[in-house]
């Protein structure tokens, strides 16, 4: 499984995120070829109204056993199914820097 993180600009109307925040995220793609998967990612990102995406780093995982959090366990299951998986998260990047 392909592992993926770094930041997506928010670019939709909610109450959940604000418009222009960037957010870090962590994604799972049972593709494992990085280059083949990025039309699909970016896709995917901008169906959630996500852009700028910008992948910092990639990896790939056997199985959940290196994941300690219970949901990126949630999402590497959920791409193992859907193809694809995203954790955004909540706070924004210029609140933690």
């Amino acid at each position: 499984m392909l592992i993926i993180s770094g930041s997506a600009e928010y670019i939709g109307e909610t109450n959940q995120f604000v418009k222009g925040n960037l957010h870090a995220f962590t994604m799972f793609c049972s593709n494992e070829n990085l280059r083949e998967q990025l039309k699909d990612i970016e896709a995917f990102f901008n169906q959630l109204d996500w852009d700028e995406i910008i992948i910092q780093e990639e990896g790939i995982i056997e199985d959940t056993a290196s994941l300690e959090n219970d949901t990126l366990k949630q999402a590497f299951e959920k791409a193992s199914q859907d193809k694809l998986s995203v954790v955004i998260q909540n706070t924004p990047l210029s609140a933690v820097a």
